[in-house]
């Protein structure tokens, strides 16, 4: 009877209801891939935004250590120059100052105390210059040629007036002049370096 049926079907209307059987087939088994490859990217997706956020993770870790680490390395040394800086800037005073109360120490030793520890403070700002911005470099720079020039001048005419009156004249115009450098160009030069340093740090000023 089946058989008589699709017999008594005309072909036209049979294939049209074999391909109608075909589309809804493939369309059916279209809609499932789609949905599973939906379902696959959505997945992936989330497993690539899961991964990036750890490695961003990791990244701003590695980078908030280093900040610390160099932080506190050039805390060490700020100290350690700030300390030579008073140091230099002590011998310098003791050199230059027209004040010498009690039994004070010869010219020579003055200066061999001043000549160490502007070596000492020259020598650490070289080597550790790099921790510092350039306007703090340009005024140590300033601070410490400001110094050792005018107290290598004295230095030199003291060692003139040694075997020629001549040159005491000399030797006191040096004198002044250091001192004048001392007591005038230092203190805001000092004050200056101090701000900067603080800044550094993050010391509120």
């Amino acid at each position: 009877m089946a058989n008589f049926l699709i017999e008594t079907i005309p072909s036209a209307v049979l294939l049209a209801i074999t391909g109608w059987l075909v589309r809804s087939l493939i369309t059916h088994l279209l809609s499932k891939d789609v949905e599973g490859f939906k379902t696959r990217l959505t997945t992936k997706a989330a497993t690539d935004v899961a991964e990036l956020t750890h490695r961003l993770q990791l990244i701003a870790v590695e980078h908030e250590k280093r900040t610390h680490l160099l932080q506190e390395k050039r805390a060490q040394t700020i100290e350690r120059l700030y300390s030579r800086l008073v140091v230099f800037l002590g011998a310098a005073y003791r050199f230059s100052t027209p004040v010498e109360l009690g039994e004070p120490p010869s010219k020579e030793e003055k200066i061999k105390e001043l000549n160490k520890a502007a070596a000492d403070f020259r020598g650490f700002f070289l080597r550790k210059r790099i921790y510092f911005t350039e306007n703090v470099c340009k005024k140590i720079d300033e601070l410490f040629g400001a110094v050792h020039n005018s107290a290598s001048r004295y230095s030199m005419w003291t060692a003139y007036a040694e075997n020629s009156d001549e040159a005491i004249p000399m030797m006191f115009e040096a004198w002044d002049a250091a001192w004048d450098v001392m007591k005038d160009k230092v203190p805001p030069l000092k004050s200056a370096i101090e701000h900067d340093f603080r800044t550094l740090l993050g010391v509120s000023v």
